[in-house]
């Protein structure tokens, strides 16, 4: 039997698949051990046959019959019914398998079945078993012994992906000069001499300026406010004629001056001074630098889900902390979802009672159903108000915009269970009115469609004035919230993706709303919540964010932008979609030109929860993309089709296939307000796995979001020598300061070594930084006590060795496993 032997976080990874909490069914001691494994015929395109085989190693009988087996699985599992087992999908992510036998001691039992999708990696395999006792359905128990057999490439296929990988990697020179600061200011101009660090800086400036900025200097250096300009190390003067984010650094032999009109302004001439100093070998003096800086957009923004897998405040200040460091201004904070409602509302108490939990229980009404490998485990997890107030301090002194986002209308079966429950309590009170508050659906919508996610029953009422309640009452919360925090509520984001057809089609509200509104049909519908809503957010002074579906209309024919859309300056559209081939590709250009605030988080190169490439022990999805560093690195917000060589699923691109695309118009540059980057958390199955999908392609998102845009950043200009000029200097950079500088706190991802035979010696390159790597001859897994890999000379090997490559860092962190078979 095979069982994973990979890297460091892949064996966490692999670990997270199962569950681990305390069986909660007393006395069932159970000794089943679960196997999975594709079947030997699986080709992940026509033959997408798998198994599950469950073995029964205790020392009597175990009646399987009298239990249902439920898992998770991240794409659809079709259903099937055999003499001995029938497979049932329960919408989501989760499924059950019924037995008509039971299980004799040594014996087993292989269930063979199908998924819509192929599995692509590890993030696709099934996760989060348990079982529920049939007759009481209270009782349940979580199975923790679970193997699991990779879909591996054939020695060929992986010979072939090796030696590509080698190929791209031996066009970076390691030895190209890293960035001085980071992200890449919008002029640098480097001085004679050097800046020597005094023991005690002494710093001029007003007073309120100096307080602020002392408070992250003195992590560097020890400083005292003076009143002598003759005599400071470092002048702090105001210049009103800078933006509020622009600032000036100069650093020369006798001081250090800057220039700002903002605070912000100081606040990221520090972190440039900070960068600077971060990536010298000498920490006692500075090189003298002449540098004007603005940021190239004013919305840099990082999207982090909670909801999917619960991330906690922790992890939500560090991440705050990495952001400020890296000049990004917005956290587009998405802590609710289908899955999970994450946020504590108070008077609406059933949202985190109900919404912020799962349980095999979930058919009593009182919890959500397991998601993505949950499984038995039924904690609470969610942040209080006072945790939400802390994080909007935080980042308001990181000068950070926290935008929450309620997703709304789909997306929303965490809340609508939770109203749902709430409706039962006081129903069975005997107080229709409060039961009727806030519901969120219709028990008489006998509506039928199905999500991307595979839900029936995620999707909010629009005819239901109890909806409007709900938002109102949630956004009046969140607006106390940001006013004890002392921070402004300027903008919401009420989500508006993925509503899917079918959905409004049989509630008889719905159709008595379209009588009375004069509506035609269920597509208008939308776009009269979508105007709703807006009015709402202008009502309380706010702005309204939205994914690009809030700016667009189906008038029967497929989502095109709604060029009629009233207050359109009052919404900001986050666009997603420009997959190569997926057939909007231009969509973020489209609505720009069309007069909607966009901001681009580009699927193709800043969805971080993407697979960093095609190998199966890769964590992440692979549905838009594979992307690694130079892919990540070569998106062009205002024209990403300057660089496009080939469709998403890497097949070669047919130019006439994007000549006949929008490009971005200068009207539409007017409305281009940004980019962001984020990481929904489907996959994420412990904060090492957010860390792994993160970084270094983090920072990708801030070079982006900062630097100026280059000469060659257009279909006219573009100039593939220049652009990977430019790409070597950002990934020294990233590979030898950046990363090692956030190596205590953060688990990224070490990069995968490219292999090629060449004479009988085999020669091997990383795609960034000067990790050591190792290897073995046995197939064990490298570690530091292995033997270094000669990255110059390459290393001598013998037929028949089973050749194993990894990068291993001084915390004994082993990157992705590089393997070969010497013929």
């Amino acid at each position: 039997m095979i069982k994973f032997q990979h890297t460091t976080l892949i064996l966490l990874f692999l670990m997270s698949l199962v569950n681990l909490q305390d069986t909660v069914a007393q006395g069932y001691n159970l000794d089943l051990v679960l196997h999975w494994k594709p079947s030997s015929s699986y080709n992940g395109k026509n033959n997408l046959g798998l198994s599950l085989v469950i073995k029964n190693n205790g020392p009597k009988d175990f009646l399987l019959s009298e239990w249902d087996l439920f898992f998770n699985s991240m794409y659809p599992v079709l259903d099937a019914t055999t003499s001995d087992y029938a497979i049932k999908d329960l919408r989501g992510n989760l499924f059950k398998i019924s037995f008509t036998k039971n299980l004799r001691k040594n014996d087993s039992i292989q269930i063979d079945y199908t998924t819509k999708y192929p599995i692509s990696g590890v993030s696709t395999l099934p996760n989060g078993f348990y079982l529920l006792n049939k007759a009481d359905k209270k009782t349940f128990v979580g199975l923790n012994n679970v193997t699991y057999d990779p879909i591996k490439l054939r020695e060929e296929d992986n010979r072939a992906f090796l030696e590509k990988l080698y190929a791209k990697n031996s066009t970076f020179d390691k030895s190209a000069k890293p960035l001085l600061i980071f992200p890449t200011p919008k002029y640098l101009k480097r001085l004679d001499g050097k800046f020597y660090i005094n023991r005690i800086l002494n710093v001029y400036g007003i007073e309120s300026d100096y307080i602020v900025f002392s408070r992250e200097l003195n992590r560097l250096f020890v400083s005292q406010s003076i009143s002598s300009k003759e005599e400071a190390d470092i002048l702090l003067i105001p210049n009103t004629s800078l933006s509020k984010e622009a600032y000036n650094l100069t650093i020369s032999k006798k001081n250090i001056t800057i220039e700002y009109a903002t605070s912000t302004g100081l606040f990221y001439a520090l972190q440039s001074l900070k960068s600077l100093h971060k990536g010298l070998e000498n920490k006692r003096s500075l090189p003298c630098v002449e540098v004007r800086d603005v940021p190239r957009y004013g919305y840099r923004g990082f999207m982090l889900d909670i909801a999917r897998n619960y991330r906690d405040k922790a992890v939500v200040l560090k991440y705050l902390d990495l952001m400020a460091e890296n000049k990004l201004n917005v956290l587009h904070f998405h802590f609710i979802e289908d899955e999970a409602w994450r946020i504590e509302i108070p008077g609406l108490p059933e949202l985190t009672e109900v919404g912020a939990v799962r349980s095999p229980l979930y058919h009593l009404g009182q919890s959500l159903q397991p998601a993505y490998g949950s499984g038995v485990d039924q904690a609470k997890r969610f942040l209080t108000r006072d945790d939400f107030i802390e994080i909007l301090k935080y980042a308001q002194e990181r000068h950070i915009q926290v935008v929450p986002e309620i997703e709304t209308p789909g997306h929303s079966r965490a809340a609508i269970k939770a109203m749902e429950s709430r409706y039962h309590k006081y129903m069975k009170a005997g107080n229709k009115q409060a039961a009727e508050e806030y519901l969120l659906h219709d028990f008489e919508d006998v509506s039928e469609y199905n999500t991307a996610q595979n839900f029936g029953d995620n999707v909010l009422n629009p005819a239901l004035p109890s909806v409007y309640r709900f938002l109102d009452k949630v956004l009046a919360e969140f607006k106390n919230m940001y006013a004890e925090a002392g921070v402004p509520f300027e903008k919401v984001s009420l989500g508006g993706d993925e509503v899917p057809p079918g959905v409004w089609e049989k509630s008889p509200k719905i159709k008595a709303l379209m009588q009375k509104e004069g509506l035609a049909s269920v597509y208008d519908v939308w776009t009269y919540y979508i105007s709703k809503i807006n009015d709402l957010c202008i009502n309380k002074g706010l702005k309204l964010a939205g994914w690009e579906e809030i700016g667009m209309v189906n008038k029967g024919s497929g989502m095109v932008a709604n060029e009629e859309m009233p207050n359109k300056q009052n919404m900001q559209l986050d666009v997603w979609n420009n997959i190569i081939g997926g057939g909007q590709d231009d969509l973020v250009y489209r609505l720009a030109n069309a007069g909607y605030p966009t901001v681009l988080i580009s699927a193709s190169n800043t969805y971080f929860d993407m697979m960093w490439d095609t190998t199966f022990e890769e964590p992440g999805l692979n549905w838009a993309t594979y992307a690694d560093l130079y892919h990540s690195y070569s998106l062009f917000p205002e024209d990403y089709f300057a660089n496009i060589h080939t469709y998403y699923r890497g097949e070669k691109l047919d130019k006439s296939y994007i000549n006949k695309l929008e490009r971005i118009t200068e009207k539409g540059r007017s409305n281009f307000l940004g980019i962001k980057g984020g990481v929904f958390a489907e996959t994420l199955i412990g904060d090492a796995n957010l860390d792994y999908l993160a970084f270094p392609r983090f920072y990708v998102l801030a070079e982006r979001a900062w630097s100026p845009r280059r000469a060659y950043e257009s279909e006219a200009t573009y100039n593939k020598n220049k652009f990977d000029k430019d790409y070597i200097s950002f990934a020294h950079r990233v590979g030898t300061v950046e990363l090692p500088s956030i190596a205590d706190s953060i688990s990224f991802r070490l990069p995968r070594v490219g292999l090629k035979m060449e004479n009988g010696i085999l020669r091997g390159k990383a795609e960034y930084g000067d990790f050591p790597v190792y290897y073995t001859t046995d197939g064990t897994i490298p570690s530091l006590k292995s033997k270094r890999f000669d990255l110059k000379n390459g290393i001598a090997v013998a037929s028949g060795q089973n050749i194993k490559v990894a990068v291993v860092d001084d915390k004994e962190r082993i990157g992705p496993l590089s393997w070969i078979v010497i013929p």
